[in-house]
């Protein structure tokens, strides 16, 4: 049995290898964080081998009674911030989606004066420090009565997802042959109906795709959450509302973060087969 012994491929492999390590260390480390205690986490040399507590996910959840932790009465209530990053993450992509569509489809298939300039406009905004549009926001909003609401949240959150999605829609329009439409408007079909029983089965891989990474783009925000909303705040900013002066707080913080990561991962875990297919979609005509 002859054994190849590939020195380049080792050194590759040893490579990706150390970069998983850096990269999978940090989660681990916070993981081992949640599970400690206060006193545990201020050690050094840090300590690997301890008796898991989960009384800090007992006092972020608001389950904890008094002397029952190391934080005595304090309430947190973790539930309230996690269900506010879901509606506003989760309405925001919808309305994304709802607008992007037809938007995306336009660009596409369209011929009109300034096409591509409007189209590198709308994705600049992606870019664009979001300084920006959060002091303008926070002026009108107000005016309007909708800071610190989810009606207000889900439509300032377009600054970020709404070009991603008008924008890969594009993408995806485009690689679709345009004979399948031409073919049908010669049937007599109107434009509605190609686009929903034609262009959107056929975009549902790339779509699918697309919400997700708008998804976690939104999910993972903070800025726009720490200015322009207070009781519905994101789960960024109730992460950051941790770091209270004077009481080690790292192990409840290390515990929302754990939580914080559970629902992109299960996005991902659930939706990567979709995941891969709208990165991948037009790559290859």
């Amino acid at each position: 049995m002859k054994f190849n012994f590939n020195l380049t491929n080792f050194f590759l492999n040893l490579l990706v290898l150390f970069a998983a390590i850096i990269i999978i260390f940090p989660i681990f480390w916070i993981f081992l964080m949640s599970l400690k205690s206060s006193a545990q986490v201020m050690e050094w040399p840090p300590v690997f081998i301890f008796e898991p507590t989960l009384d800090n996910y007992k006092v972020l959840f608001d389950m904890s009674v008094a002397g029952s932790s190391n934080y005595g009465t304090i309430r947190i209530n973790f539930f309230e911030p996690i269900l506010n990053s879901v509606i506003i993450s989760g309405g925001a992509v919808i309305v994304s989606l709802i607008i992007g569509i037809p938007a995306g489809y336009i660009l596409a298939r369209s011929s009109f004066k300034f096409k591509e300039d409007i189209g590198f406009f709308i994705l600049g905004f992606r870019f664009a420090p979001l300084i920006l549009v959060i002091i303008p926001m926070f002026y009108l909003f107000t005016i309007l009565g909708i800071k610190d609401t989810y009606f207000g949240m889900i439509w300032v959150y377009q600054v970020i997802t709404l070009p991603m999605i008008i924008w890969l829609t594009r993408v995806y329009v485009e690689d679709i042959p345009i004979e399948l439409e031409e073919a049908a408007f010669v049937e007599g079909a109107s434009v509605l109906l190609v686009i929903s029983k034609i262009i959107l089965p056929l975009l549902r891989p790339g779509l699918v795709g697309a919400s997700l990474l708008v998804f976690l783009i939104a999910w993972h925000n903070f800025a726009l959450g720490l200015l322009l909303a207070s009781k519905k705040a994101p789960v960024t900013v109730a992460l950051l509302k941790l770091l209270n002066p004077g009481i080690n707080f790292y192990p409840v913080m290390a515990c929302g973060l754990v939580i914080s990561m559970i629902v992109p991962i299960l996005l991902i875990f659930l939706g990567q087969k979709h995941f891969v297919k709208g990165l991948t979609f037009g790559a290859v005509k």
